[in-house]
């Protein structure tokens, strides 16, 4: 699947930010969040957006009070990309072994499925690194502008 996100938000949406900023380029899904509410792009009523660092399952339950029709978990997936490479998985191509956060995120997509009937898609961001320290590779701080960009 191609990587235009925008051809994919109708109806209510939500976006579920995945990571831990304290591990370089694994913070990529709490930074597009923090940096799509900093930049006020989103006005709709419809879209929703959730920090859920390291503990994303905390979020499921607002989430599904929301019933949305679709959510998007923004999370550092390593799918043997060039690093910044962004990727939307659907439903049918989710491998439960691809993310930082397995458990987490394996759980997280069957719970929100089963309770909200959502289409749940996983928008990856390929890392370059992974090691302790807080700031984005260049390539994925670009990603993540990327996208930020395509939901004006």
């Amino acid at each position: 699947m191609g990587t235009e996100v925008k051809k994919y938000i109708k109806g209510k949406v939500v976006f579920l930010g995945m990571g831990n900023p304290m591990r370089g380029d694994d913070g990529a899904g709490c930074e597009f969040i923090e940096e799509l509410r900093r930049s006020g792009k989103v006005k709709s009523s419809k879209i929703s957006l959730f920090n859920g660092g390291q503990v994303p399952e905390n979020y499921v339950e607002p989430i599904v009070k929301i019933r949305p029709d679709k959510v998007f978990i923004v999370e550092t997936v390593d799918f043997g990309a060039s690093p910044g490479e962004i990727r939307v998985f659907e439903e049918a191509e989710l491998q439960s072994n691809f993310s930082t956060h397995t458990l987490s995120l394996s759980f997280i997509l069957e719970y929100l499925k089963e309770k909200t009937r959502a289409k749940v898609f996983i928008l990856g961001i390929q890392p370059r690194q992974l090691g302790w320290g807080n700031h984005l590779s260049p390539e994925v701080k670009k990603a993540v502008e990327k996208l930020i960009r395509q939901l004006k």
